[in-house]
């Protein structure tokens, strides 16, 4: 939206300051309407657009919180900037929590004002854009909890929209923090069988013995502790969903007992002679590579061919970072910081960190953030010291950096270290630190050592 199709409606009780502010709006490019009387606004926005309300707080007539909720309730989407002389934290709370964008101390100065009215806008177009977003994907399909408007997670929901309906295995892929569980319940959702239950598990959270207990059931003597019989996930799910998170940490036994279940479409309880239906759909998940774990002899070939019928891949956070912007509105609109907002500034730290946690990393840190600050608008020291722009976004990688016949270009072997450890603890392990170190042929110790240095290197 062009400054001059941005129709503010400016009021204050100060014939004085609707001047100046008028002036100051007007030569900055705004479409102004200003009022010195609150209910004469609140009457012309009956009739007209309001994309933003600047209102003094103390007024004669109307307070502008009530002004601000009425024309809340005939245009939702404005936003809201308040001012006022008189400081008080529990009329800021009040503003905030109803939704104001920004909240100004008089005297205050114009690059303040201007950038308060920048920021509302951006809180309005972002807005404006998950809203059409979501009503695009909603008119058929229910996504969710997937937020995103980027090329790599449009495609995504596509190909979920695609597969919803298929009863092929589909064998989602994607490093840890990236939302794999939502996707597999994206695809339970839009299916036939929504209305059919979906059970989760992570097969990297229990004991062989136990995982095996959980996902074929036992009967009763079978092993100690077994006082009863026990249905397993894979008869529960009945003609529902059964997701398997971290299917690579199966080990070579449970490997063997899955693929004959899903081939033959029969479950045998632990200590049973007879087989049981398995009637539901798996979806599988893994932030390790899979193909390289064939590779290596640690999964088998033929449980993977069965397992990646319908491959689908979840993007890490660093790949799309223009999601950003709209994730953070989301966490801060679900997570009861209403009017709270960060500064440009802290955007584009925000941009260039790696996110080695992916989503569920920025969620964290944007729980984190916003309990420990005290401002309306969140600056940049007020953020965690290790987000400051990671080095590494430009260290040569094995995928994107061919090495030179120019000897004066090659890079350091230092260089060719640190991308081969990030290349292979995200690429291929998936951010499993174990599996990483296994792959490196170093311990686990030697790699915290590493990642260690190279984060003290970073912040250097």
């Amino acid at each position: 939206m062009d400054r001059k199709d941005l129709s503010i409606l400016l009021v204050d009780d100060e014939e004085s300051m609707v001047e100046w502010l008028s002036i100051l709006l007007e030569q900055s490019g705004y479409t102004v309407k200003s009022f010195s009387h609150p209910e004469e606004a609140l009457k012309w926005g009956e009739y007209n657009a309001v994309h933003v309300l600047i209102s003094d707080i103390r007024m004669p007539a109307m307070s502008g919180l009530e002004l601000f909720a009425r024309i809340r309730e005939i245009h939702p989407d404005a936003a809201g900037i308040l001012m006022t002389a008189f400081s008080s934290i529990d009329t800021a709370v009040k503003a905030v929590r109803q939704g104001a964008s920004d909240y100004l101390l008089k005297p205050f100065k114009t690059s303040q004002m201007l950038a308060a009215i920048e920021k509302a806008v951006q809180e309005k177009r972002l807005t404006a854009e998950n809203r059409a977003l979501k009503q695009k994907l909603s008119k058929e399909y229910n996504f969710q909890g997937i937020i995103g408007k980027s090329p790599s997670i449009i495609k995504l929901l596509e190909l979920v929209r695609k597969v919803a309906d298929q009863p092929s295995t589909v064998l989602i892929s994607g490093e840890s923090g990236t939302g794999k569980e939502l996707i597999a319940k994206a695809i339970h959702n839009n299916s036939i069988r929504k209305e059919e239950p979906f059970i989760g598990i992570n097969c990297g959270s229990l004991s062989p013995n136990l995982l095996e207990s959980e996902l074929f059931g036992h009967r009763k003597g079978s092993f100690t502790g077994a006082y009863r019989d026990k249905e397993g996930l894979m008869i529960a799910a009945g003609r529902g969903t059964l997701f398997l998170d971290e299917i690579g940490e199966l080990n070579k036994d449970l490997q063997v007992k899955l693929l004959r279940a899903i081939q033959e479409r029969q479950v045998r309880p632990v200590g049973d002679t007879a087989t049981k239906p398995f009637k539901g759909r798996l979806i599988c998940a893994t932030n390790s590579n899979l193909k390289e774990m064939v590779e290596l002899g640690t999964f088998r070939r033929d449980l993977y061919y069965r397992l990646n019928v319908l491959p689908l891949y979840v993007p890490p956070l660093r790949e799309r970072r223009e999601d950003i912007p709209l994730l953070i509105k989301h966490y801060l609109e679900n997570g009861n910081y209403p009017g709270k907002a960060f500064s440009p500034e802290s955007m584009d730290v925000f941009k260039q960190y790696r996110w080695p946690g992916n989503v569920r990393e920025l969620q964290n840190i944007i729980e984190r953030v916003c309990v420990m600050s005290s401002t309306t608008t969140v600056q940049i020291d007020e953020l965690p010291e290790f987000l400051s722009v990671s080095k590494t976004n430009n260290a040569v990688s094995p995928e994107n950096r061919p090495f030179s016949n120019d000897v004066s270009k090659l890079p350091m072997l230092s260089e060719i270290e640190k991308a081969w450890t990030f290349y292979v603890l995200e690429k291929i392990a998936g951010g499993r630190k174990r599996a990483a170190s296994k792959i490196l042929g170093i311990n686990e110790a030697t790699l915290h050592r590493r990642l260690e240095r190279y984060k003290k290197e970073d912040q250097n």
